[in-house]
């Protein structure tokens, strides 16, 4: 089973895709169809990016993580230009995660988990933000692109459930997000930036536990 630490884990994307195709202005697809719902680590989901064009493609949601059979999803935003796993794809692919929003877990008395639904309440889509390459699988047999979600302080209406959040790309710094010849201190303080809309939190009733899926994944403290 997948072990969080410090993590942003699920998110959900059931929008369809020729609406986020409208919404991000994409002039090539390479996602025609994707399997909306509960988006898991180590599954594949839409992603957009800037080449000579805006592209939507699919990706595994992870980077492989040495010779064993693990992943890294997420990267801390206060320490991702200087960790060697994604520092050149900070500067030189980042990319977006749409999403409807996003899953946490609050303890509880007894071990207990709750789990939240995250949004934005005049947003039906937010746009979270990532870095991607190419990768190897841990058996070096298969090549695939993958992504990691970027997490940050988690803002003020949310820390009663989390620590942290997934850093959210506002729609006016999308642009310059996703453009790998930006100004390096313009990113630098999209990384730093404050999410202007309101949220909304919902308490879910869900019996499946936070480490649910068929393959491991590892969020290690480095990271």
């Amino acid at each position: 089973m997948g072990r969080y630490i410090d993590m942003c884990g699920r998110y959900l994307l059931d929008t369809e895709i020729r609406e986020i195709i409208k919404t991000y202005k994409i002039l090539r697809t390479k996602a025609e169809e994707y399997k909306a719902g509960e988006i898991f680590p180590s599954t594949s989901a839409p992603i957009i990016f800037d080449s000579d064009q805006r592209t939507i493609a699919h990706a595994k949601w992870g980077f492989p993580f040495g010779f064993k059979k693990g992943m890294v999803i997420n990267a801390r935003s206060e320490t991702i230009m200087n960790k060697p796993m994604f520092k050149e794809s900070f500067y030189t692919a980042r990319c977006i995660i749409p999403a409807n929003l996003y899953y946490e877990w609050k303890e509880e008395g007894g071990g207990k988990k709750v789990k939240y639904g995250i949004g934005l309440k005049n947003q039906s889509l937010i746009s979270l933000g990532g870095i991607f390459k190419l990768s190897m699988d841990y058996s070096h047999s298969i090549k695939q692109l993958t992504f990691v979600i970027i997490t940050t302080e988690a803002e003020e209406d949310i820390k009663n459930i989390h620590s942290r959040m997934p850093l959210i790309i506002k729609k006016n710094d999308i642009d310059a997000w996703l453009d790998k010849n930006a100004d390096i201190k313009h990113v630098q303080r999209i990384l730093k930036s404050k999410v202007s809309d309101e949220f909304f939190i919902n308490r879910i009733d869900d019996n499946n536990s936070e480490s649910s899926g068929d393959e491991d994944y590892e969020q290690l403290k480095m990271f």
